[in-house]
């Protein structure tokens, strides 16, 4: 009997204490018992989208809780996903499960039920360790609160804790961002993402800045090269254009999202992307709470095309430092890649920003930097 393919499932709780400044996430506040009401909702799609025939039956590798705030649920709501995570699909043991967590929703009490129920990898949203930028942003914590939460999941059983550092954040400086760095590693993370900040449309911090960045391109630039020299100093190998771990910690999810690893989204808003047809969720949490509107919270099916899909493995596969392999392009397409995009490999190889070897093709420290103009380049109409 043929094995089936495994697939990723990503859980959209859409929740949060309040939207910080800079947050174009589907997520808002709501009372606790609308969030309960939530869980349950989340459980009936699960239980029906088994029974869809592309997913019935494969494994589930990595499970990932992403927000809003999934820490604001209760203890008990996370045992009652994961139970039904584990009676609806064949969970791998060896699973990776992944909470994000801010440091405002969750002590000891907490963080330890989380770990019991089977979750065993947390993503901490710190984002900086200088106070006063953190209240720029409008996060709800403070440094040391973010501290006391790192310690209490290593006091919880958590041994594959990441952590999210924010750059180009209002008013920051190269010092201050060393700092957070600094205070980052001193905690022993096995992992850290670290993206530079970005003014999107319909958030207050558009309204502030959108006409003048806060921050200057070389300034950017500057933060990006101080960030990878410092980890690569401390031991955390850049693996992702932002994403940075420890020899072996690198996010199985997120990497299942670029290298074209089949997922299925759970919750308002959230996509899926399952044997080339992407989908998404509704993003009205009244529909989606409606259990007797159940089967109109998908929307349109959307196959993906040949060109679709050889986009797709070009513009995700090169955030990844390692690059993208001539053989499985071949493998997945049929086609050697140089028919394809050789004008464009030529010309960004030629200059310097793109480099070949062992079969690989991967962006140079200098096509990272333009790595939105490269990638441009390799989509196809």
């Amino acid at each position: 009997m043929k094995t089936k393919k495994p697939v990723s499932l990503y859980i959209h709780y859409p929740f949060c204490v309040r939207k910080c400044a800079y947050c174009d996430f589907l997520s808002a506040p709501a009372d606790s018992k609308v969030r309960a009401e939530y869980v349950r909702a989340l459980i009936r799609e699960m239980r029906s989208v088994r029974e869809d025939e592309r997913i019935s039956g494969r494994p589930v590798d990595t499970v990932f809780f992403g927000g809003g705030t999934p820490t604001l649920m209760e203890a008990e709501e996370f045992r009652l996903l994961m139970d039904g995570i584990r009676q609806l699909f064949p969970l791998d043991p060896n699973a990776e499960i992944t909470a994000e967590c801010n440091p405002g929703t969750a002590g000891f009490r907490k963080l330890a039920a989380m770990r019991e129920c089977g979750i065993n990898r947390l993503s901490v949203g710190v984002q900086s360790f200088t106070d006063s930028e953190l209240k720029l942003l409008g996060r709800i914590h403070t440094a040391a609160e973010a501290k006391e939460c790192i310690l209490a999941a290593r006091s919880a059983g958590f041994d594959n804790i990441s952590m999210d550092l924010m750059s180009a954040i209002p008013g920051q400086s190269t010092e201050t961002l060393t700092e957070s760095l600094k205070a980052a590693v001193s905690l022993s993370p096995e992992h850290l993402s670290v993206y530079g900040l970005i003014i999107e449309e319909g958030t207050p911090f558009y309204d502030r800045y959108a006409g003048s960045p806060p921050v200057d391109e070389d300034t950017d630039r500057e933060m990006y090269a101080l960030t990878g020299e410092f980890l690569s100093e401390n031991g955390f190998g850049r693996y992702e254009i932002s994403n940075y771990a420890l020899p072996g910690r690198e996010c199985r999810h997120n990497t299942g999202y670029w290298t074209g690893h089949d997922y299925l989204g759970i919750g308002t808003g959230a996509a899926s992307l399952i044997d080339h047809t992407r989908f998404s969720n509704t993003s009205s949490l009244s529909l989606y709470l409606d259990p007797d509107r159940q089967g109109e919270i998908r929307g349109e099916e959307v196959r993906l095309t040949r060109n679709d899909r050889i986009s797709e493995f070009m513009f995700l596969g090169l955030r990844m430092t390692e690059g993208i392999s001539e053989a499985e392009f071949l493998s997945r397409f049929g086609e050697d890649i140089d028919n394809v995009f050789g004008s464009e490999l030529a010309k960004y190889a030629g200059l310097g920003f793109i480099l070949r070897d062992g079969g690989r093709i991967r962006l140079s420290p200098g096509g990272i930097d333009i790595s939105n103009t490269i990638m441009a380049d390799f989509m196809l109409e």
